[in-house]
């Protein structure tokens, strides 16, 4: 069934919803175009159903796609034609989009660009000669070329966009994974190079303890003290890496809220972050729960439309400002004064300040000390 879909209805998913839009015209289109005659003409219906197929596979890329793009003029040519008053031009639009819309290389975008000129400018200026030239003829004949010239470059260029975000966002996935994987490695080196040498210690005290426990039982407590010493040394040693596992950088913590925001349909606007980079690293795990903090406030009792940070620094104090566009702080609403004492608590141990300002949104205010 999966298969069935993807050969004859689905579009690749990187073109997103553009291609099941103007199938959907040109259904409508097509349906215009065959009520708008006497008797229901079969040989035009077969031949919008081959222009359909053609046009669907011309979207996944093959060998033949040459042949369906050909299949899709030559229907064009017949319909414009027969039918230059009832959409029959309108279906070189489809074939002007698809050929601007697929990743052909330079020469060949050129070659169906030509093919498609050929014979498009062939059809509008056969039904422009039988047209009578009066001014408003004019301003009509220039929209038609202007048009058809430009319909593959618009296309073309509208794709090229789209491509490069989606490769952006498979390389935002890829440098997620690469981020993660680096943690992984660094967390292994930190527990062998810290904890290895410490268990291999403790292996070779503990059996030294066995041979003395007979012969020389004072050694062997000296040797299960050690032990017990290099134990507590490692457990508070593992409670640090762990402890550093959970502190979040404020780089971190923005990708997370704004995956979060998008899908509350919450826009992210972010000023100045890069200089964050460099802030020290209680600051910035502070600042990464004030920022979840707010952005589950904002999502949850807001109703904004977007939320802005802004980051900024001068000789004395790292600066945090958090703007939305909501309805305020509610003073009924004991979630969000917990949520916002919750954020208080956490400066404190920064000697950080929070104002909160609440008149059209809420803003807060964050001041923190530097100590460098």
């Amino acid at each position: 069934m999966k298969n069935f879909l993807e050969k004859n209805i689905l579009f690749p998913k990187h073109l997103g919803f553009m291609p099941y839009f103007w199938t959907i015209a040109l259904l409508l289109v097509s349906g215009q175009m065959l009520s708008s005659q006497n008797t229901f003409n079969w040989f035009n219906f077969l031949l919008v159903l081959v222009f359909l197929k053609s046009y669907h596979d011309g979207y996944w890329l093959h060998r033949f796609i040459s042949i369906d793009i050909i299949i899709q003029l030559l229907i064009a040519i017949y319909f414009t034609k027969i039918l230059p008053n009832d959409n029959g031009p309108t279906f070189f639009i489809y074939t002007a989009w698809q050929i601007g819309s697929l990743p052909f290389k330079t020469n060949q975008f050129l070659k169906y660009y030509s093919l498609y000129l050929i014979t498009s400018l062939g059809c509008t200026l056969g039904l422009l000669t039988q047209t009578p030239l009066t001014l408003r003829n004019i301003f009509g004949i220039i929209i038609v070329l202007t048009f058809t010239f430009g319909s593959p470059v618009a296309s073309r260029s509208l794709s090229n966009s789209y491509r490069r975000r989606y490769r952006m966002q498979q390389n935002n996935g890829r440098l997620e994974a690469i981020v993660k994987q680096n943690e992984r490695d660094r967390i292994s080196k930190d527990l062998h190079d810290n904890l290895g040498q410490s268990f291999s210690i403790i292996t070779l005290k503990s059996e030294l303890a066995a041979k003395l426990i007979e012969k020389d039982p004072q050694r062997a407590r000296q040797q299960l003290e050690d032990i017990i010493k290099t134990s507590r040394e490692d457990l508070n040693l593992v409670r640090k890496i762990v402890a550093n596992m959970n502190e979040k950088s404020i780089a971190s913590a923005m990708i997370d809220e704004e995956k979060n925001l998008s899908i509350a349909d919450i826009r992210q606007i972010s000023i100045n972050e890069q200089i964050s980079n460099v802030w020290p690293k209680d600051v910035q795990h502070v600042l990464a729960s004030i920022i979840k903090e707010a952005t589950t406030n904002v999502i949850r009792y807001s109703k904004a439309n977007s939320m802005k940070f802004t980051f900024e620094q001068d000789e004395d104090n790292y600066l945090l400002e958090i703007i939305d566009d909501g309805i305020g702080l509610k003073k009924d609403c004991k979630q969000q004064t917990f949520g916002m004492t919750g954020m208080e608590n956490r400066l404190i141990d920064i000697e950080g300040h929070l104002e909160v300002i609440s008149k059209y949104g809420v803003n807060l205010k964050i001041t923190i000390p530097r100590k460098d």
